[in-house]
């Protein structure tokens, strides 16, 4: 068995403790998505949700506040960099897809930002290639997120 260190797992490897009995899906429904186990099947509902909320949040410019227990707080979100920001992340090749012209000399990214018990933290949400054209094409073509 393989512990998750860092910061990239797969979407199945959310769902290797989950208790597959409390789900009460059958086998023969796993086999009807083409999936090989219960693990695979959530973990492709789960990348599809998330999928859509990326693609949301792209279209629709929106702020995704998570529903979690307790005190606890999550958010996916649109980050602006600008002035000094910006420059240094555009020389460093960061945003070579926006025309800084049209987009005001600022640039974008998507964040995932949660609450624990010493403050908050944010990490970089990266995408594949097809959403980020759409995201590009939008910040060239004048959009503004906030």
């Amino acid at each position: 068995m393989f512990y998750k260190t860092g910061y990239c797992f797969t979407s199945r490897e959310l769902f290797d403790t989950l208790n597959l009995k409390s789900l009460n899906i059958s086998t023969k429904v796993v086999k009807q998505y083409k999936m090989d186990c219960l693990q695979d099947l959530c973990g492709a509902v789960l990348t599809y949700c998330l999928y859509l909320i990326i693609l949301d949040i792209i279209e629709n410019n929106v702020t995704f506040v998570l529903p979690l227990f307790g005190n606890r707080e999550a958010c996916f979100y649109v980050k602006m960099f600008d002035g000094d920001q910006f420059r240094r992340a555009y020389q460093s090749g960061k945003f070579l897809g926006i025309d800084f012209l049209n987009s005001n000399f600022k640039g974008y990214q998507i964040y995932f930002q949660y609450k624990y018990r010493g403050g908050w933290r944010e990490k970089p949400i990266y995408i594949n290639q097809k959403l980020k054209d759409k995201f590009y094409e939008n910040i060239n073509n004048g959009k503004q997120y906030y």
